[in-house]
């Protein structure tokens, strides 16, 4: 008999638990199937990478919603308020939230060293610090060089004829 009074005790508990709705802070969302993807500040280029979504969903947690990041106190503030970090390489600069460019590569500039928008269409992109070429520069072989020595051949062929 009190086997029985204790798994029930036990299952209520439990029920009560999992059923009780989650309390999230400011800034931040529920998330029903955590991935095992950080939501801190970076502290270095490419934290953010190899990140995938669980096969298995888990208990859900409170995590810091859409370009929001978990400063050092543990609040989520937006990333543009993350401390910057390094940019060892040269001619890079860090950038907070970069514009919708593909990438600062030199297959990526238009003939005038721009970047490729085709036009300001509505969309919210994603905050993803990281180290960009400063202006006037795009990357060759990983190195960010001045727009005249990128090689000609590696440009789009679409848009210079």
């Amino acid at each position: 008999m009190t086997r029985s009074v204790f798994i029930s005790l036990c299952c209520i508990v439990l029920t009560i638990h999992y059923s009780s709705p989650l309390s999230c802070g400011p800034g931040e969302v529920e998330d029903d199937c955590v991935s095992n993807c950080v939501d801190d500040c970076p502290v270095r280029e490419f934290q953010d990478r190899d990140c995938f979504a669980p096969s298995i969903c888990g208990t859900p947690v409170c995590k810091c919603a859409f370009n929001r990041r978990r400063d050092i106190n543990g609040t989520c503030i937006h990333t543009t308020k993350c401390p910057p970090f390094k940019c060892n390489r040269p001619n890079e600069e860090y950038v907070a939230c970069p514009p919708y460019c593909p990438s600062d590569d030199c297959k990526q500039a238009t003939p005038k060293g721009k970047c490729p928008v085709l036009g300001r269409i509505l969309i919210v992109v994603e905050c993803i610090p990281t180290c960009r070429c400063i202006k006037g520069y795009w990357r060759k072989n990983g190195v960010c060089v001045p727009y005249h020595d990128c090689p000609k051949d590696l440009l789009p062929k679409l848009l210079i004829g």
